[in-house]
């Protein structure tokens, strides 16, 4: 009989009715589900397939059957013999809207818009990688590096992804507070100060963004025309100026949440700078002024000598590339 002929019976009705029902029915779930981690994440938290793949990992008693990390060879081994247990790979992202600010400024100054920006979406993004990790019962996540990104379809958005590895730790080596502790030192270098006495305690960071009106003096220096000025060598001494007064604020600003974690130091402080330029008229003069941006991040770090006496001290193995 032709398939346009056939009469369908009952039951192949109300099995076509049920299939409809359950796609609409899923599709109702999928929509609540978007809904309920659009909340989550503008309160700052994950999406709700994130905490559910999360709380099933740190549900697993003992080893979880399959592992994933960015940690090397050498890393995953010195950390396996100190019995430090990769659980997952953790990340936490934030896209950030920078809001209005001044075209450009007459004096040096901080532009706190931009500063505040970089600073609240590092906040968010380390926070969410912090939430995925206590999620997966982790007791530190190491090898943290975060990663600034931009898109063309949001050209005033600022983002940042860090990303790391979640990791169990033996019950002599996790944080006498009980938290998750956040470092950005590598497997490696996590080991080395744990076999000496020393306990990284969390991530220290800060961005600031410093607005440099040109002098006069740098004006006539940078305007490339036939003035005197631009065919002498000689130091942009404000511009100079800008550049330290953001180093300044950006470590000044680490080394107090440091003092908050109660850190003896900060360890393996990472310094990244760039700047740009901005065109300004000022008068009859064409200026070019600087925007100089300086992120600073390190581990902060606490001694610990009871932690070196329950360390194993096992001859180390050198591991050499045949390549």
């Amino acid at each position: 009989m032709a398939p346009w002929l056939h009469r369908r019976s009952e039951e192949e009705k109300a099995a076509e009715q049920a299939e409809k029902e359950a796609a609409q029915e899923a599709t109702e779930v999928a929509q609540q589900r978007a809904v309920q981690s659009l909340a989550q994440i503008e309160a700052g938290g994950l999406p709700v397939a994130a905490q559910e793949r999360l709380r099933q990992l740190a549900a697993i008693e003992g080893k979880p059957e399959l592992f994933s990390s960015d940690l090397s060879v050498q890393e995953f081994t010195l950390l396996a013999g100190l019995h430090v247990q990769p659980l997952t790979q953790v990340m936490g992202s934030s896209i950030y809207n920078v809001g209005w600010q001044p075209v450009y400024y007459n004096v040096p100054t901080e532009v706190s818009v931009l500063s505040g920006a970089y600073n609240e979406c590092r906040r968010l993004a380390l926070g969410r990688l912090l939430e995925e990790a206590g999620l997966a019962a982790a007791d530190a996540v190491v090898g943290v590096r975060i990663e600034e990104g931009s898109h063309d379809w949001a050209a005033r958005a600022i983002e940042f992804v860090a990303v790391g590895t979640a990791v169990r730790l033996a019950p002599h080596m996790r944080h006498p507070d009980g938290g998750t502790v956040l470092t950005d030192l590598t497997g490696q270098e996590f080991a080395q100060l744990c076999r000496v006495g020393v306990r990284p305690i969390g991530i220290a960071a800060h961005t600031s963004v410093h607005y440099v009106p040109a002098s006069w003096q740098t004006a006539q220096a940078t305007s490339g025309g036939w003035s005197g000025a631009s065919w002498v060598n000689q130091e942009l001494s404000d511009f100079t100026a800008g550049i330290y007064a953001a180093r300044e604020k950006a470590v000044g600003a680490t080394v107090r949440q440091a003092r908050e974690l109660r850190a003896d130091g900060l360890v393996g402080v990472q310094i990244s700078e760039h700047a740009r330029t901005h065109s300004v008229k000022r008068g009859m003069i064409d200026c070019e002024d600087l925007e100089v941006t300086f992120h600073v991040m390190g581990t902060g770090i606490r001694e610990d000598p009871a932690l070196a006496g329950r360390q194993a001290m096992t001859k180390p193995t050198s591991i050499l590339s045949l390549r």
